[in-house]
């Protein structure tokens, strides 16, 4: 048991080269930058196809970022200087977007509007500070419906440089839903209702890493959601959690109330923390029933091939 809250974590420190990880994100990992000799933190994001696996048997050819989808978690500190370069290696244009981040227009990352579109080989310098604290996302602002459909998202973390909550688990999740069409090698874009595949971190059980933590940790849940057309009520058995944080911001304590479900809709990200007070194994999943099952209704084919009866 933790009597004692942790100790404050304090950013303010320099590094030189890299920085560590401080979120996990199960079945993904953290993009932390490398600090340059004039104090900015470097980054560097290719953007490409990827053989995803969701589930083991279940593959497809998807978008992502440095070989993996969702591209890895951008983890910063409140005050860096950034710069992100991005290199396209897909055949058709694209673009960054830092969905939530106050940043100048010209980095905001909407083709043809803020910016040229990246051309395929060209790399893109995205440079401004880090202003803000707080979860938010970034994903392809240029043919939105196909680059996003394809898995083009991921989490975008900015630490305050002294945590006023410190936690024991810090965990990114995001959240997703494609459409598989039996027997083909790529999700279908043009989809947008009756998708077959909800994900989280681009894997649906029993695919996905479980969620490791102590008795009586204080565990913090980042939720990012850009599916297609769907929220989703993510729903915690055996415990109750607070939200404590959206895109826009910290919700003071005075705003937060518990509760085991929280509903993440589309475009957005909500923070949630909880004392891990309940031993034992503990379901954690979206609570549209058929987003629990994905294709394993009643006398369905399925593209995993398991026999549903």
């Amino acid at each position: 048991r933790r009597d004692e809250p942790p100790a404050r974590r304090d950013l303010s420190t320099r590094w030189d080269g890299d920085r560590p990880a401080r979120v996990h994100t199960p079945n993904g990992s953290s993009i932390t930058g490398r600090h340059a000799e004039d104090g900015a933190w470097v980054y560097h994001l290719t953007v490409g196809e990827v053989e995803h696996e969701f589930a083991p048997g279940l593959t497809a050819t998807c978008w992502g970022y440095n070989g993996q989808v969702h591209g890895p978690t951008f983890e910063g500190v409140e005050g860096d200087e950034v710069r992100i370069y991005v290199t396209n290696r897909l055949p058709v244009a694209t673009t960054v977007h830092w969905h939530g981040v106050f940043l100048p227009s010209g980095m905001d990352g909407v083709g043809g509007l803020s910016q040229p579109v990246i051309q395929p080989g060209e790399t893109f310098r995205y440079a401004f500070p880090l202003r803000q604290n707080g979860t938010f996302m970034y994903h392809a602002h240029h043919d939105e419906m196909t680059q996003i459909a394809l898995g083009l998202t991921g989490m975008f973390i900015v630490h305050p440089r002294r945590d006023p909550r410190p936690v024991d688990r810090d965990i990114a999740i995001m959240l997703h839903e494609w459409y598989v069409e039996p027997g083909t090698s790529r999700p279908d874009p043009n989809v947008m209702s009756d998708f077959n595949l909800l994900t989280m971190n681009g894997r649906a059980y029993p695919g996905t890493d479980p969620l490791v933590v102590g008795h009586m940790d204080r565990v913090r849940l980042r939720f990012g959601n850009l599916s297609p057309m769907d929220h989703h009520p993510i729903h915690v058995h055996g415990h109750a959690w607070k939200i404590v944080a959206t895109d826009g911001g910290a919700i003071p304590e005075a705003g937060q109330w518990p509760e085991s479900t929280v509903l993440v809709p589309v475009g957005a990200t909500r923070t949630v923390e909880f004392v891990a007070d309940a031993v034992g194994d503990w379901a954690l999943h979206c609570h549209m029933t058929h987003h629990v099952m994905n294709q394993m209704g009643h006398d369905v084919p399925i593209t995993t091939g398991i026999d549903s009866e």
